[in-house]
């Protein structure tokens, strides 16, 4: 069943990031990108994310291993030559 239909997240999609670590609408958030478009599924998907929270997990994921953390991209380096001192810019109208 889709909770966000704006950002097409189902309820399995959910069960799947709280195995891997999700606990808040803000972590749902960053990965589905929920709540951005209208907001209209957040108080739906806010009770559902309570709900399995609330239950233990099933004893294949309770006895595995932690979620592997993913390493830090590196930044770009930054760029050498100086930046334009003045820069304008031409609009269409």
């Amino acid at each position: 069943m889709y909770l966000c239909i704006c950002k097409s997240v189902s309820d399995q999609q959910i069960r799947e990031a709280i195995e891997l670590g999700a606990r808040t609408i803000g972590d749902l958030n960053i990965r589905f990108g929920i709540g951005v478009e209208c907001g209209k599924c957040t108080d739906s998907i806010r009770e559902f994310l309570e709900k399995h929270l609330a239950t233990p997990l099933p004893a294949s994921t309770a006895n595995s291993a932690p979620p592997a953390v993913l390493e830090a991209i590196p930044l770009p380096p930054k760029p050498t030559e100086p930046a334009p001192e003045r820069a304008w810019f031409a609009v269409d109208l």
